[in-house]
């Protein structure tokens, strides 16, 4: 006989059951898993063109080769996708590695949109690059999803400095 003290048993043991499993799910995973998830995170921040949880999953010293710092970072991306109308980021992990609170994904990036403006120029740039980029992460916190980007490097970008229309 189902009883109020055996349904309120069972549906604690179950609520732990669950909360165990979840902890497992969050704490329990790899470094690797936790720069992927991060990785994939940031990558539709960008697709949405949510730039405040961009400039969030960068740190604050962010620095690359093309002159960027946070600000410039976010602004320049601002303006390279602002004419899509819609757009879809795909990325083919290539290499991930993770050690500590330093990680690198390695991934290939596809743009599909629709847009106006030099949208098809965009696309075309970044559709046409051949080199993986590569994102260098830190965690900067003790829990798994406190990695950020400190740079965003591609060999094909390396020359180029300052802003996006340059």
């Amino acid at each position: 006989m189902l009883t109020r003290r055996n349904l309120v048993l069972g549906l604690l043991v179950a609520l732990v059951l669950w909360l165990g499993w979840t902890a497992v799910g969050v704490f329990g995973r790899s470094l690797e898993e936790q720069v992927l998830d991060a990785q994939e995170k940031l990558i539709r921040a960008v697709e949405r063109r949510d730039w405040d949880a961009v400039k969030g999953m960068l740190t604050m010293d962010y620095v690359d080769e093309t002159g960027h710092d946070p600000e410039s970072a976010v602004g320049d991306g601002r303006q390279a996708l602002a004419h899509f109308f819609s757009l879809t980021i795909t990325h083919e992990v290539t290499e991930v590695w993770a050690v500590h609170n330093v990680g690198m994904v390695q991934c290939r990036i596809k743009l599909e949109g629709k847009g106006a403006g030099y949208s098809e120029v965009v696309m075309s740039t970044v559709n046409g690059m051949k080199e993986p980029w590569v994102f260098d992460w830190h965690k900067k916190g003790r829990w798994p999803w406190d990695w950020k980007v400190v740079m965003v490097h591609h060999d094909e970008l390396a020359g180029r400095v300052g802003s996006f229309e340059r």
